[in-house]
């Protein structure tokens, strides 16, 4: 009898070291494998959160786009800005030139070395009578 309670404690030990290994292997599992197997993957409490992780995922790609798309639109502000101050600028030079060379005195200048000379009045007077006939 006292053989077969010695083969008993022998054969309980090596249960008791297998029991002692899993309880150890329950209470510090390892992540690392669990994440690369995919295990993570697979349960249900990461399977519920799969449509926010999608909405999340389409609004960061909306705010990239949109800040990118705003980048745009102010750099094409800016050139645009700039292309109205350019203009401005010479649409009033032009305007000088034009308003310059339009002076009575200009065009008297102009006229001095032809002989052609600035009259007081208009070339010909109208007559009042006349003009009825075409009207």
């Amino acid at each position: 009898m006292e053989e077969q309670e010695k083969n008993m404690q022998q054969e309980s030990r090596p249960d008791e070291k297998a029991t002692l290994e899993q309880s150890e292997d329950r209470k510090r599992p390892n992540w690392f494998s669990r994440i690369m197997g995919g295990e993570v993957l697979q349960s249900r409490a990461v399977l519920k959160q799969v449509p926010l992780v999608v909405m999340l995922c389409f609004y960061a790609i909306l705010l990239v786009y949109n800040r990118y798309r705003v980048e745009d639109l102010t750099k094409e502000r800016a050139a645009t800005q700039e292309k109205i101050t350019y203009l401005r600028e010479a649409r009033i030079e032009l305007q000088k030139r034009y308003q310059e060379s339009i002076k009575i005195s200009h065009i008297a200048e102009m006229l001095e070395g032809t002989g052609i000379g600035i009259t007081a009045g208009p070339p010909y007077e109208l007559d009042a009578d006349g003009m009825e006939r075409y009207l």
